[in-house]
C-alpha cells in the first residue's frame, strides 16, 4: 500500500469515526437521556416507596443524568461537531473527567446493591432481610457518593488535555496513562471498578436471586400478591439489566486493557486510526448502560403502568390546569343559572 492509499484510508476511518459520533451518538443521548428522566419520574412514584431496591435504582438513574450531560454530551460535540468548550480550560478537564468518573461508579454501585438486596429479599434467613429494608438503602446511599469522591481524587490529577491526532489535530481531555501511577489508575479504575466488576457481581446476585425464587418459596407466602409481583417485576429488571451491563462493558473494558498494554508499542498512523475507531464503537456500547428504561419497560408491566402514570400526571400539570379552570368555570356557571331559575 502506498503512501496516497493509506492516507485514504486513514481520512476514511477518521470520517466514518466522526460520522459514528455525530448521528449515533446523538441518538443514544437523547434516548438515554429522557429514558433517565423518565426511570427518575417512574421511581418516585408510592408503589416504589418502602423499597430499598427502587430507593438505589432512583439514585442510580439520578447520577446517570449528571453523567450524561458530563462526559457523553461533551464527547458528541467535540468529536462530532468539532464545537470544544474546554479550550485552554485545564481545570475544567480534570474536573469533568473527575466527576464524570464519580457519577458513573456510584451509579453502577448502587445498581449492584439493588441486586444485591433482591438477593437478600429471596432468602428464607430472615436475617437477610433487615439488609433490605429502606432504612438501610437510605444510609447506604448516604456512604457511597462520599466514599466514590474520595477514592477518586486520583482522577483528577490524571485526567489532563492532551493532542489526538485523529480527531482533527485538537486536544482531547482524557488520562493519558503516562506514569505507572495514572497508569494502574486507569486499568483499576476503568477496566476493574467501572468496566469487569459491576455486571459480574450482578450476574452473579441474579444468578442466586433466581435460583432461590424458584427453590424457596416460604418467604413469598407469608407477602400479598401486590408485593411477591413487585419484588419478582424488579429481579427480572435487575437480571436483564445484568445481562444488558456485560454485553456494553465487557468490550470497552477489554478494549481499554489492549490499550494500555500496548501503549508504549510502536503504532503506525493507520493502526492508530483503526484503534480509535474502534474505541468509539465499544464507546457508544458502553451507553447502553444508560438505556437500562427500555430493560424495565419491557420486563415489568408495573413499572410500565406507573410510567404511563408519570405521563398522565406530566400532560395535566402542562395541559390539564385549563382545562380544570374551564370545568369549574362551567360548572359555576350552571350552578348560578340554577339559582336563578329557582328565584323567579
Amino acid at each position: 500500500m502506498n503512501n496516497t492509499d493509506e492516507m485514504l484510508l486513514l481520512q476514511r476511518y477518521n470520517y466514518l469515526s466522526e460520522q459514528i459520533t455525530k448521528y449515533i451518538g446523538t441518538f443514544l443521548y437523547a434516548i438515554c437521556l429522557l429514558g433517565t428522566i423518565m426511570n427518575i419520574g417512574t421511581f418516585l412514584q408510592q408503589t416504589y416507596h418502602s423499597r430499598a431496591c427502587s430507593l438505589y435504582l432512583l439514585m442510580a438513574s439520578v447520577c446517570d443524568l449528571f453523567h450524561l450531560n458530563l462526559d457523553p454530551l461533551t464527547n458528541i460535540l467535540q468529536y462530532g461537531f468539532h464545537y470544544d468548550w474546554t479550550i485552554n480550560k485545564w481545570t475544567y478537564c480534570k474536573t469533568k473527567s473527575y466527576f464524570a468518573y464519580v457519577f458513573t461508579v456510584t451509579s453502577g454501585t448502587l445498581t449492584t446493591s439493588a441486586s444485591i438486596t433482591q438477593y437478600f429479599l429471596s432468602s428464607e434467613n430472615n436475617s437477610h432481610w433487615y439488609y433490605a429494608r429502606r432504612h438501610i438503602g437510605i444510609r447506604f446511599i448516604k456512604i457511597i457518593p462520599v466514599f466514590w469522591f474520595i477514592i477518586g481524587i486520583p482522577v483528577f490529577f490524571c485526567s489532563t488535555r492532551f493532542y489526538h491526532p485523529f480527531q482533527n489535530n485538537r486536544y482531547i481531555c482524557s488520562n493519558p496513562a503516562r506514569h505507572i501511577a495514572c497508569y494502574t489508575i486507569r486499568l483499576i479504575y476503568v477496566c476493574i471498578l467501572n468496566g469487569f466488576l459491576p455486571p459480574f457481581i450482578m450476574m452473579i446476585f441474579g444468578f442466586l436471586t433466581h435460583r432461590n425464587i424458584h427453590k424457596r418459596h416460604l418467604h413469598l407466602k407469608r407477602r400479598s400478591i401486590r408485593i411477591r409481583q413487585i419484588n419478582q417485576q424488579l429481579t427480572s429488571m435487575l437480571i436483564l439489566q445484568a445481562i444488558k451491563s456485560t454485553i456494553a462493558s465487557i468490550p470497552y473494558s477489554i478494549f481499554n486493557c489492549y490499550w494500555l498494554s500496548t501503549i508504549h508499542s510502536p503504532k503506525s498512523l493507520l493502526l492508530q486510526a483503526k484503534e480509535n475507531l474502534i474505541h468509539q464503537f465499544s464507546y457508544l456500547l458502553f451507553w447502553s448502560n444508560y438505556t437500562s428504561f427500555l430493560i424495565y419497560l419491557c420486563s415489568s408491566d408495573i413499572f410500565r403502568h406507573q410510567c404511563i402514570k408519570v405521563l398522565r400526571k406530566t400532560w395535566c400539570c402542562f395541559y390539564g390546569t385549563d382545562q380544570q379552570q374551564n370545568h369549574n368555570e362551567r360548572q359555576t356557571h350552571v350552578q348560578l343559572m340554577c339559582r336563578t331559575k329557582e328565584q323567579l
